[in-house]
């Protein structure tokens, strides 16, 4: 597993990312993961950008809080109620890039855009 520490409503909440996370996420949303991974890439890259669904974040956040403290036997600082209630936009959002990232990491997704290679021979047209 692999985790990270952020704030979510004023606490301070380890988030971890493992297959334990999809699970739960799927056994809470009916969904596999990668279908809100891929619309909180969307939302985020839109212009201009918004917020993924808030009730599906809210399970993308908890299924990773879930993981974690789980994994840890321990009690999570936080619950769904404090997530829907207490949370601000901005923690959420934050919440969500560090759920993102956590997964990146997890499955060793490169960070940014894949670069074209230049054509051989400077100055010259590349063959079609």
């Amino acid at each position: 597993m692999i985790h990270e520490e952020i704030t979510l409503a004023g606490k301070s909440v380890t988030l971890g990312y493992c297959y334990a996370t999809e699970i739960a996420y799927k056994n809470m949303s009916g969904e596999e993961i990668a279908d809100i991974i891929k619309e909180t890439f969307a939302a985020v890259n839109a212009k201009p950008a918004r917020m993924p669904d808030t009730e599906r974040s809210i399970y993308l956040v908890l299924s990773a809080i879930m993981a974690y403290y789980e994994s840890k036997g321990e009690e999570a600082p936080v619950e769904s109620a404090d997530l829907m209630n207490d949370t601000t936009p901005l923690e959420l959002g934050t919440a969500l890039g560090t759920v993102i990232n956590l997964w990146a990491k997890f499955y060793n997704i490169p960070k940014g855009e894949p670069e074209d290679k230049p054509a051989k021979g400077k100055g010259k047209k590349a063959k079609n």
